[in-house]
């Protein structure tokens, strides 16, 4: 898609799902602060034509991490 284009191209982005339920995609971004995220959101997610909305969930700790496939 479209999209999944434009996100491959930014750096901030490590990981991008395309996912069933109520939203298209989850992004997986990086960046060292609030403000940094802030200006990504912006001034490079939001500036996509192709993006109606952006809801932020933040990682307050990580409980379990398996990386192990079964």
């Amino acid at each position: 898609t479209e999209f999944a284009g434009e996100v491959m191209k930014m750096k901030e982005v490590s990981e991008c799902y395309n996912v069933s339920g109520g939203f298209d995609y989850i992004l997986k971004v990086q960046v060292p602060d609030m403000k940094a995220y802030r200006h990504f959101v912006t001034e490079r997610l939001g500036r996509l034509s192709m993006l109606d909305s952006v809801q932020s969930v933040f990682v307050m700790e990580d409980i379990k991490q398996t990386l192990v496939m079964i």
